[in-house]
């Protein structure tokens, strides 16, 4: 059967901005935006339910106590804590000197004295080795955009690649919208969201790069913390796409009403929406 999407389109894609979503802007690339948020972040991350959650998840792999871990854009130490109480050593990289200064802070509050950091743009750095494993968790779309606000993804992807002696793990935090089937039928959205596209993107990119990996879209608990409803709506509006003020009206109250019954309101007046979201993991073994 012939098909309408030639190689080239594919490649066409390379270009697009992966840390971007809908309603984005270019800020989300800069290591402002993340120290400004990383007290925040490193909060939620180092949470007892978030703790449980990155065990759960790391123990999909085997890990040897002589294994060497980079830990790409590793943010507060998230994987890199836990991770470093099994392998040898993990080396901590991020661009935000807020997120390092967290990961330290986290480190020392936990006694785990066997991680290095690297702060710079992951496109800038200079690797002083190679590591058994490396590690891309949740974390593609910022490592692979250059100061200048443009997509260098295979240039990103054939680093990633070349810093591995054995195994390179990449985790896609969004595989599917943040909406629903059912949700985005009612709101009159496009039924196959940018958030598939780019997994298949991704995966031939990868094939590009002289990688051949293997993928598994998993389900994993996701949550947001927002200010109030409002916010909340705003949010979830935003990253389904839905611009137009007509169609943000007409999505408003269907939105109210699924958020009245997902969303949960905590001890500090903040309110929680959490549920399981589709994410897309490829292994790739040299």
């Amino acid at each position: 059967m012939q098909s309408n999407t030639t190689f080239d389109d594919f490649r066409e894609f390379y270009s697009h901005r992966w840390a971007l979503n809908y309603g984005d802007t270019a800020e989300k690339e800069t290591p402002e935006f993340w120290n400004d948020r990383s007290a925040d972040f490193a909060a939620k991350a180092h949470s007892p339910e978030a703790r449980a959650e990155t065990l759960e998840f790391l123990k999909q792999f085997a890990w040897s106590n002589d294994e060497t871990v980079l830990d790409v854009a590793a943010g507060p130490g998230t994987f890199a804590i836990p991770l470093a109480r099994v392998v040898k050593k993990v080396t901590a990289t991020d661009f935000s000197k807020g997120m390092i200064e967290e990961l330290k802070k986290r480190a020392i509050a936990e006694n785990v004295n066997n991680i290095s950091v690297i702060q710079g743009r992951w496109l800038d750095l200079k690797l002083p080795e190679t590591f058994s494993t490396v590690l891309c968790l949740n974390s593609l779309g910022v490592i692979s955009t250059d100061e200048n606000h443009e997509s260098q993804l295979i240039e990103a992807l054939k680093k990633l690649r070349d810093a591995c002696s054995e195994r390179l793990i990449m985790l896609i935090p969004h595989a599917d919208s943040p909406l629903d089937a059912q949700l985005r039928k009612n709101i009159g959205i496009e039924e196959i969201p940018i958030e598939r596209r780019r997994i298949a993107i991704l995966y031939y990119a990868m094939i590009d790069c002289g990688m051949l990996p293997s993928l598994n879209i998993i389900n994993r608990p996701f949550r947001w913390i927002f200010k109030n409803p409002l916010e909340a709506r705003e949010t979830l509006l935003k990253k389904a796409g839905v611009i137009d003020p007509d169609k943000a009206a007409t999505a408003a109250p269907k939105i109210d009403n699924y958020l009245q019954t997902a969303m949960k309101r905590d001890s500090d007046g903040r309110f929680t929406l959490a549920y399981n979201v589709s994410q897309a993991l490829y292994t790739w073994h040299r």
